[in-house]
């Protein structure tokens, strides 16, 4: 069975000189050469210079559980200027810029070949991107939260459509930009209420008895991630496609470029963040253990030492890892009738069940996209042939569909892009019974909806990575 690493790789393991990065060696060789050079001149070895430069030479080459001495320093006195002005400075090591700060251990789609990604820290604070070397492709994971959708109007929740659409096609405009993963999230939160109160016994107990009920809630947040293929990249960048600080420029360009877009789609643009490598080992390590929260640093992030999972099992159609039941299905079946904005609102928001709803979105290239909508176009009208034969009325759903065919095809004379998607729905729970539960309750949402789920009986492991913050669902 392939299984996904436990953890993320030390930062010695992606060394340029016996483990050591490029600023490490320099700092050695610097100190070294000013502690050798007088010694031809006659200067005793034991002189304040030669002793200062290969103490320097010592603490610069010297590693702590992979990071080196000058890096932790550098962590540390970033953490302390935050502390002491209240503003964001530095909070991952200046030395992990465009350097790779771990590997992850990815099953293919057919769960058995495991392929190695690159973690790859950026010139923004707190950021990294997955590098897949193989297939030149980058992958930038973004968390967020979205605006209030209940209580808004229906011109509101048709806006946010439209703007989203419209961020896929300004993405589909872009050769470079291979998937964009969406996770509509919902996961176990742990609550901790403080009874401090003074006041009657009996209303502190019905206190204590409510805070032991609301202990655990569920939380919803969404997970972005966009992958961008640097051999398709064409234009003014592509000069910048060959090396890895190049690569992260590009992505970074889309991102923004991204990130603007989502502002009139429901995103809340003040609470984004572009997760780093501790993070997204934050963010899976509480998907299979919820109580691990109390592991993580006040920036979510998880400490290198801390394993990713401790135990997993892998069953026809459903995954137990650590703490949590987990299982994935496919959606097979999309709506056939046209259906209103926020049509899955319900399934996630509820406050019962953790899951993620996946959704994958290929951008296609202008000449497959109109091939695609010509053979549409092409089975509707021999449809329409063959009810006029019958002497059957053409049915309302085929002619609006006719319709949106045909406005599509004047959309892609624009130069308008299209897009192809996926869908996947990954549900967890505490024992085996109440997954069971939940899987009913997902089932019967999409039933009533005219959509279907199908279970991914023994591929539920490579079914589990769509469901990770990893954006590599639907990889092809």
């Amino acid at each position: 069975m392939s299984v996904l690493n436990s953890s993320f790789a030390p930062i010695s393991r992606a060394g340029f000189v016996a483990g050591r990065t490029k600023a490490q060696v320099a700092v050695v060789l610097a100190a070294t050469a000013v502690a050798v050079v007088p010694l031809a001149f006659g200067v005793s070895i034991w002189s304040w210079r030669v002793v200062v430069c290969l103490a320097v030479a010592v603490f610069g080459a010297w590693n702590v559980h992979g990071r080196s001495l000058i890096g932790l320093l550098a962590v540390k006195l970033g953490f302390g200027m935050r502390k002491a002005t209240g503003k964001t400075h530095w909070t991952v090591s200046p030395w992990a810029v465009n350097q790779v700060v771990g590997v992850i251990d990815l099953p293919d789609a057919t769960g058995k070949r495991l392929r190695t990604f690159d973690i790859v820290g950026t010139e923004f604070d707190s950021a990294a991107f997955l590098w897949d070397k193989d297939n030149s492709e980058a992958t930038a994971i973004l968390q967020l939260h979205a605006l209030d959708w209940l209580f808004q109007s229906d011109g509101v929740r048709e806006g946010r459509v439209t703007g989203w659409s419209q961020a896929l096609k300004s993405c589909a405009d872009m050769p470079d930009v291979s998937r964009i993963v969406t996770q509509a999230r919902v996961f176990y939160q742990l609550n901790n209420f403080g009874l401090n109160a003074e006041g009657n016994d009996f209303v502190l107990q019905d206190l204590a008895e409510a805070a032991s009920d609301m202990r655990i809630s569920c939380g919803h947040d969404v997970i972005v991630s966009i992958t961008i293929d640097t051999s398709k990249t064409r234009g003014d960048s592509m000069k910048d496609t060959g090396t890895v600080a190049g690569v992260s420029r590009i992505l970074s360009d889309r991102v923004q470029s991204l990130v603007s877009l989502l502002e009139y789609s429901g995103a809340d643009l003040d609470d984004v963040r572009w997760l780093d490598a501790q993070q997204l080992r934050g963010q899976m390590k509480c998907m299979f253990s919820p109580e691990a929260i109390s592991l993580l640093d006040e920036y979510g992030g998880l400490p290198d030492d801390v394993a990713l999972s401790t135990s997993w099992d892998e069953y026809r159609d459903y995954m137990h890892v650590d703490a949590m039941y987990l299982r994935t299905m496919w959606v097979d079946k999309w709506p056939s009738d046209p259906v209103p904005a926020g049509w899955l609102h319900d399934l996630v928001s509820n406050g019962r069940w953790p899951l993620v709803l996946t959704q994958v979105w290929h951008p296609l290239p202008l000449e497959k996209a109109e091939h695609k909508l010509n053979n549409q176009l092409m089975e509707l009208e021999r449809r329409d042939k063959i009810n006029k034969k019958l002497g059957r009325p053409t049915s309302e759903r085929d002619r609006s569909e006719a319709l949106e065919t045909v406005n599509r095809r004047k959309e892609l004379a624009k130069g308008y892009g299209d897009v192809e998607y996926l869908g996947y729905v990954t549900v967890g729970a505490p024992t085996l019974d109440l997954l069971e539960q939940a899987t009913s309750w997902v089932d019967s949402e999409f039933r009533q909806r005219s959509a279907h789920l199908d279970r991914l009986r023994a591929s539920q492991w490579s079914g589990l990575i769509t469901a990770l913050p990893l954006g590599q669902a639907g990889r092809k």
